[in-house]
């Protein structure tokens, strides 16, 4: 069983003490020094949408679950493989930032709430293009129809497919036997998992995985709470472990 040591909060019957929030955004990023770092994509919220949820704390849809998710995930990631990954949280980047282009993965949260510059548009569309690797997370319902519309800017005419148990992406490491089984911790909903291709050629690179329904980073963030049961916070941390291996060697 994947357990891991992962970071400990306090749990009360009405939720995580208030000393155990995250003190703030982080607003300088630590070079790059070979080490892998966690990337999360930062972005402005200009739709007019409302957001929050127990997990948000206040903070933009891009931050949720930030900054545990990462560093609880982290610990998993140097328990489980020999990556030496940055273990102190990690990097935040809007997407025209070219330093993004020395990380080989990035995360983004919220994607139903992300409205791109044209600028930011452009440096994703050249992350992707010259290897990067996105995880989509955290979103749901008609959420999807706003970071579909994104990704077409960004790709345009990208067509996302479906992935099952057979894609190598769930055997990368570990052997993902179910899709159905992680289900979303906060909604009644179906999971899915949709990929987007180099020049839509299944036969090319992944180039974006999305967790449709489903939200992995908070897994990350509560494993240490007791908050969530043990077998689905592992079966999280496994889909990460695997998104994070798939990424550097392929």
């Amino acid at each position: 069983v994947l357990t891991g040591s992962v970071a400990a909060a306090h749990v009360t019957h009405s939720g995580i003490h208030a000393g155990d929030r995250p003190s703030s955004i982080q607003e300088a990023n630590v070079p790059y020094d070979g080490h892998f770092t966690f990337a999360r994509i930062r972005f402005g919220v200009t739709l007019n949408r409302n957001f929050g949820g127990r997990g948000s704390r206040g903070l933009p849809p891009w931050a949720h679950d930030y900054p545990r998710a990462e560093l609880n995930f982290m610990n998993i990631l140097r328990e489980t493989t020999y990556l030496q990954p940055y273990m102190d949280g990690g990097n935040i980047f809007v997407t025209d930032d070219p330093a993004l282009t020395r990380f080989p993965l990035a995360y983004i949260s919220e994607p139903g709430f992300w409205n791109p510059s044209e600028s930011e548009v452009e440096g994703l569309r050249n992350y992707l293009l010259k290897g990067g690797f996105l995880i989509a997370d955290d979103f749901r319902g008609p959420d999807w129809f706003n970071f579909d519309a994104q990704v077409q800017r960004v790709i345009p005419g990208a067509e996302f497919v479906e992935l099952d148990e057979s894609h190598g992406i769930f055997d990368s490491f570990f052997r993902i036997e179910s899709l159905k089984d992680l289900v979303s911790p906060t909604f009644a909903v179906v999971p899915a998992y949709f990929g987007l291709y180099e020049a839509n050629d299944p036969d090319r690179r992944l180039m974006v995985i999305a967790n449709y329904n489903n939200d992995i980073g908070e897994y990350w963030e509560y494993s240490g709470t007791g908050w969530y049961p043990i077998d689905l916070s592992n079966d999280a941390y496994k889909l990460g472990v695997n998104y994070v291996i798939y990424a550097m060697t392929h």
